[in-house]
């Protein structure tokens, strides 16, 4: 039987990219998914997030997925109206992909805590490319038509068994390590025993169609949008453009009691979003409930659950699958670490307490902004007045407009949620006084308190961002030359540790954004340790930011003399 490191089961973003990771640092792993390799890739997700642009810039593809997508002129504002061919309620102005750092110019999005935006394209588009890169760059092994059956794990090692999907071939392969990517229905979450924890919103359900029709276009009253919210007396929903011609997406909460996935249902929901008939033709058509839940345990044993195999809740905010990218590039760190000898076996239970955390408050935050819409959108006296002639259909939009302004606006716009969680509970982060500023979905403030995100700056003289600068270890980042880290770089060497020492001394932007002298960041970005001195014990330090050593109960360590 083949025996192998890592096997990553599931071959789409999630999987993909936390497969580049681990080569990214020096870890190949085999990849299964049961999906052929030129099956249709999903429309679902529709906004790569900043932080996973941080990430694609990392794996050197952000460029490539910037070209791919709608085309660079095509508006990408997210946009209120009654019908397709209705009145315009309300629109927020957003920059399309051919103006993203054209920063001066747009109110939301623009002077972002970043080296990347958020790029407003098709999931199907970002598997393309994630695909061709995690085959071509990194020479990944991705074996499609491989559909897992069966797990056993048993003396460190876990055992999947799969069937060829053309042949009906059984087949086996053991791994060290399993990191299951294999979606909401999870063969390997089931076969372990793990519960999903929570349950409906009891905000309904939506039907989604994805569909090919040159119609769409031509039929906007107002300029289109990326984001086309309808709101009206029969229904309220959206479409999305894909391709920015032909292909869209279009979601709709279905009436209580109504059937899906019918002809006649579908039928309806398109003329009722688009206030006329079209010529069209349906590509795919998914029913899915509004729910949040959460899986009891990211890890049992030496499998990993990451992505919708481990958490799923409404799509707000755009924070579904691109919390399940980060799920990915959290893991991948430490599995490196471990298989490269320089972290302990150990430090693979920050995982769970980590991102199970980070999936329970985004959660909430998605279903807050959920609720927040549907609380206005299915006021139906509301909504039954926004078509009426003059006065009062105005001011039924107008009240929409400015409730919407209130509650709905910040989830375009959503850099707290990029950016301002912190890792409040980890076993490998040293803790101090320090308190993560306060954030929300919209705000953001940078912060260097352990387990937040390394606050990003420009270097003066590289015009590189801080990111850039990053190697694939660990990296200490000094603004003070005359404090002494020898000991910690001696520390690192000794137990093999990857670290890069970043001399901020002397750059202006940084000074007013580091308020310690070291500060320690991991792989992933976040802060490990931060003090103004150098440590009293340097390797005890590192053995506890790799797992090594349990956490100081006091702030004594980080704060050492």
């Amino acid at each position: 039987m083949e025996r192998v490191d890592v096997v990553i089961v599931g071959a789409g973003p999630v999987g993909l990219i936390a497969a580049m990771d681990l080569a990214y640092r020096g870890i190949r792993p085999v990849v299964l998914e049961a999906r052929s390799d030129a099956e249709p890739m999903h429309s679902r997700c529709n906004t790569t997030s900043a932080r996973t642009m941080e990430i694609l810039r990392r794996l050197e593809c952000s460029r490539r997925y910037r070209r791919v997508g709608l085309p660079p002129e095509y508006p990408v504002d997210v946009v209120y109206m009654t019908r397709i061919n209705g009145e315009e309620i309300t629109r927020y102005k957003l920059p399309g992909s051919g103006m993203r750092f054209e920063e001066d110019r747009f109110a939301h999005d623009g002077n972002w805590h970043s080296a990347e935006r958020s790029h407003r394209s098709s999931q199907m588009f970002l598997e393309r490319v994630l695909r061709d890169h995690a085959v071509n760059h990194f020479g990944i092994d991705v074996r499609y038509f491989h559909e897992v059956t069966d797990i056993d794990q048993s003396a460190g090692e876990v055992e999947l068994s799969f069937t060829d999907t053309r042949t009906a071939e059984p087949g086996k392969i053991a791994a060290r390590y399993v990191v299951a990517c294999d979606g909401g229905r999870s063969t390997i979450r089931r076969q372990l025993g793990i519960s999903m924890e929570g349950g409906s919103t009891g905000l309904g359900r939506t039907q989604s169609i994805f569909f090919r029709s040159d119609d769409v276009l031509r039929n906007f009253a107002a300029v289109p949008g990326w984001m086309n919210w309808v709101i009206n007396s029969d229904c309220f929903g959206n479409i999305i453009p894909i391709n920015g011609t032909d292909l869209w997406l279009t979601h709709c909460m279905i009436p209580e009691g109504a059937d899906g996935v019918t002809k006649e249902q579908y039928d309806r929901q398109i003329r009722q979003l688009m206030g006329c008939d079209i010529q069209y033709e349906v590509i795919g058509v998914e029913v899915w409930q509004f729910s949040r839940v959460i899986a009891s345990q990211y890890r049992k044993g030496n499998v990993f659950l990451a992505g919708d195999a481990a958490h799923a809740w409404p799509p707000y905010a755009g924070h579904g699958m691109n919390t399940g990218i980060e799920d990915g590039t959290n893991l991948s760190w430490m599995l490196a670490g471990v298989l490269q000898g320089w972290a302990s076996e150990d430090i693979l239970d920050a995982y769970d307490a980590e991102r199970r955390d980070i999936g329970e408050r985004i959660s909430n935050i998605a279903v807050g902004l959920a609720s927040g819409q549907h609380s206005i959108t299915q006021d139906i006296d509301l909504r039954s007045r926004t078509e009426l002639p003059g006065k009062d259909g105005a001011a039924a939009r107008r009240e929409i407009r400015n409730r919407l302004l209130d509650t709905d606006s910040q989830q375009f716009n959503a850099e707290g949620l990029n950016f301002g969680l912190q890792y409040g509970a980890s076993p490998i982060i040293i803790y101090d006084e320090g308190e993560a500023p306060p954030f929300s979905v919209s705000d953001y403030i940078p912060s260097t308190v352990p387990g937040c995100r390394a606050p990003h700056f420009i270097f003066t003289e590289s015009g590189a961002p801080l990111i850039d600068h990053m190697g694939k270890g660990f990296s200490l980042l000094v603004s003070d030359d005359d404090v002494d880290v020898t000991g910690l770089v001696s520390a690192a060497a000794a137990c093999g540790m990857p670290l890069a020492v970043i001399d901020i001394a002397h750059e202006p932007k940084a000074k007013r954004l580091y308020d310690r002298k070291l500060v320690l960041v991991r792989p992933d970005d976040r802060i490990a340790w931060r003090s103004n001195e150098a440590p009293a014990d340097p390797a005890g330090l590192l053995a506890i930011v790799c797992g090594a050593a349990p956490a100081p109960s006091s702030i004594s360590f980080a704060r050492s003399a």
